[in-house]
């Protein structure tokens, strides 16, 4: 009897592996659960960026009417050839949609602070409105693309105020997605999920991929800048 006892009160190595796999994965099911991108987090991502992007289109909206009214001014923000908002406000880029992108930027950006400060409160978002939030930030930052690639290649040219935009935008996209799919309005394989919830280091990512873009296009006049070249 008291050999049979101490067999079954022995676990075999089999036993004991599938028991600490199922611990690990218990664990790992745990970490996944953590949220990143919490209702509150992300309405203060939506709002801040908000704020700096519709002070941002304002000082872009008050430029272009400061230069209409006065042909061959300058801006303060004009610091040279490639850096410079005039450049690239009096383009056909400036008004793609067939209104001004600062009045989208004005008009988008308050829609953000307000949902933004609707999550900060707490308050309970219908699902279509959930949608509508994920379907504007993707507009916007898909958008903000446009705008940076035209700037960078087409152009040739820097707007400061411009790249305030692109900096708000992507936290506020990332951020946004993330809370999407830890919300459960969007599912996507596991993977890939894993991979979107980490919005910020998605961010710093683009922030990387964008000044890594503009060190190459621009590299002569880096150089020059500098007195290097």
């Amino acid at each position: 009897m008291s050999d049979s006892s101490s067999n079954d009160a022995t676990s075999s190595p089999e036993e004991e592996a599938a028991l600490l796999a199922e611990i690990d994965a218990e664990i790992a099911a745990e970490r996944a659960s953590v949220r990143r991108a919490p209702a509150r987090l992300t309405g203060l991502v939506l709002l801040v960026g908000a704020l700096v992007g519709w002070i941002a289109a304002l000082e872009l909206q008050v430029g272009k009417e400061y230069l209409l009214a006065n042909p061959g001014a300058s801006l303060a923000c004009d610091v040279n050839p490639f850096i410079s908002c005039g450049s690239v406000m009096m383009t056909w880029q400036s008004h793609a949609l067939g209104i001004p992108n600062m009045a989208i930027g004005l008009a988008g950006f308050a829609i953000m602070g307000v949902v933004g400060a609707l999550m900060l409160s707490g308050t309970a978002l219908p699902t279509w409105f959930r949608w509508a939030r994920l379907g504007g930030m993707t507009f916007a930052f898909g958008y903000v693309h446009f705008l940076a690639i035209s700037a960078i290649f087409v152009i040739r040219a820097l707007c400061p105020w411009c790249m305030v935009v692109w900096t708000v935008t992507a936290p506020m996209f990332f951020a946004t997605l993330a809370h999407t799919l830890e919300s459960g309005d969007l599912t996507l394989p596991r993977p890939l999920a894993a991979v979107l919830r980490r919005w910020v280091l998605l961010t710093l990512a683009w922030y990387l991929l964008v000044l890594l873009v503009i060190l190459a296009a621009f590299w002569r006049q880096w150089l020059v800048v500098l007195g290097l070249g």
